[in-house]
């Protein structure tokens, strides 16, 4: 698993732990409430081009990278990267400029767990309700 963005470390203990600290913040969201699949995440640093990268995530493709420099920024801003990283990575949200969790640089002021909770959450809904109707659309009529 690579991106242009960030190049992973190599597993060690080392990189084991920053990487369960993303993990558990994927947990965090699932206890939340969002019904996740599972997402694969590598740890790495920014390659020259991508210094300002702290995160990135293939969309809707269940796949993450999250930066040691994002891991060392503390846990409530690593939590609005690692749920930003999932609204791409699960539910295919481009960035929006309306929306303080799916910016596309980490704003000015961070959000508590609550708030990160709510978008994400308002994104399932979302997606839940397209996925639904597209199911209606194709099962729901009687074809001759």
């Amino acid at each position: 698993m690579k991106t242009k963005k960030i190049k992973n470390f190599k597993m060690n203990d080392e990189v084991y732990k920053l990487r369960r600290q993303v993990i558990e913040l994927i947990y965090e969201a699932k206890r939340g409430g969002l019904n996740l699949p599972r997402i694969s995440v590598r740890i790495g640093e920014q390659k020259a081009k991508h210094k300002n990268v702290l995160g990135c995530a293939k969309m809707n493709g269940n796949q993450m990278w999250i930066t040691k420099d994002a891991i060392d920024l503390g846990m409530d801003t690593l939590r609005n990267i690692v749920f930003h990283e999932i609204g791409h990575a699960v539910f295919n949200i481009a960035h929006n400029e309306k929306c303080p969790l799916m910016q596309k640089e980490l704003p000015d002021t961070i959000l508590n767990k609550e708030d990160c909770l709510k978008h994400l959450i308002k994104y399932q809904t979302n997606k839940t309700i397209a996925l639904d109707a597209s199911r209606s659309d194709l099962y729901g009529r009687a074809h001759p």
